[in-house]
């Protein structure tokens, strides 16, 4: 990537990238093929952008400032990319989330795809009952975009990902490969044993779990899935909770959980992908050095996209400040 190129014109910006984990945005920026100087935004614009060039494409990165969560503050960072750069008619959401096994597995990436009648993303929420409802659907994506990924799926159907293609980046990097890898060091819980009783020796559907019970599952290149992503405001840790969501859900249709994605999806014309780093269940700790390399398969797969999303189609686009983001 080397020294920035010349600062170019607010204008010339068509892709917004949001990430939440400064991890994430250390992906994102690994996949700039040309970076390019600062702009002068803004003064009371409060986002940092890394800006440069992917696969023909000009593209804006923006994180939230450490310690910040919530989908509210990620569609104010939303709001004020839009403002600073007036041309931006997409943007993908990338980073990483929880999978639902053993369909997903940890280091595949999962895209927020309409599919058998929901929408890509949904929020759903516990009621009083402590029953889950759906409370909010996320708009389509913009047909170019899921043209763009139907393409993309007949083309890994027939030749396979450009995921490892695009890993090679992060290789090439001394200081990050090691942490942004998957590594034989990494392991798996998917497979355990030993269930939990409570104290009157009745089942609890948990399992106990040790560092000689987690194993490392065949090796297997990541697996792109597409379908349903539902965004939590509390997050789910354990596993009694994910399965009851997704059995409401019925028809294994879940695939992935997140925390921070719904009220920007619900009124911006975007994509989500998340890369997997756990599960959803009480083994979340064990699988904490899966954060990094799900960040970069998650980011090299969005490159992939923008490999396959032609600069013409994205140009008749609207631009997404021209929509109105008062809704947010």
């Amino acid at each position: 990537m080397g020294v920035p190129s010349a600062v170019r014109p607010e204008g010339d910006y068509t892709i917004g990238w949001i990430c939440v984990l400064a991890k994430e945005q250390t992906a994102a920026i690994m996949m700039l093929d040309e970076k390019h100087g600062d702009v002068n935004k803004q003064s009371n614009d409060p986002n940092t952008y890394s800006l440069g060039s992917i696969e023909g494409h000009n593209v804006v990165i923006a994180c939230l400032p450490i310690g910040w969560g919530g989908s509210n503050t990620v569609a104010t960072i939303a709001i004020w990319m839009t403002s600073t750069f007036p041309s931006i008619r997409l943007c993908l959401l990338v980073g990483i989330g929880s999978g639902i096994p053993p369909t997903v597995r940890l280091g595949d990436v999962v895209v927020g795809m309409p599919h058998d009648g929901f929408p890509g993303v949904a929020e759903w929420q516990l009621d009083r009952q402590d029953t889950y409802k759906k409370i909010a659907e996320m708009r389509h994506p913009p047909s170019v975009l899921v043209s763009a990924l139907t393409k993309l799926e007949s083309l890994h159907e027939m030749q396979g990902s450009n995921v490892s293609k695009y890993l090679a980046t992060v290789k090439a990097n001394e200081r990050l490969a090691a942490k942004y890898l998957v590594s034989d060091a990494l392991q798996d819980p998917l497979f355990e044993k030993d269930e939990i009783k409570n104290g009157s020796g009745i089942n609890t559907g948990l399992k106990r779990m040790d560092s000689t019970q987690m194993t490392r599952p065949e090796p297997r290149e990541h697996k792109i899935h597409y379908g349903l992503i539902v965004s939590t405001s509390i997050p789910i840790k354990d596993k009694v909770n994910r399965n009851n969501l997704s059995s409401t859900i019925g028809n294994n249709r879940l695939l992935c959980i997140d925390t921070e994605i719904s009220n920007i999806t619900t009124n911006f014309p975007c994509i989500v992908i998340r890369g997997i780093c756990d599960y959803a269940d009480e083994h979340r700790d064990a699988c904490i050095g899966w954060q990094e390399p799900a960040a970069a398969v998650s980011a090299t797969f969005a490159k992939e996209v923008l490999s396959t999303l032609a600069k013409a189609d994205v140009a008749c686009l609207p631009t997404i400040k021209s929509m109105g983001t008062s809704a947010f």
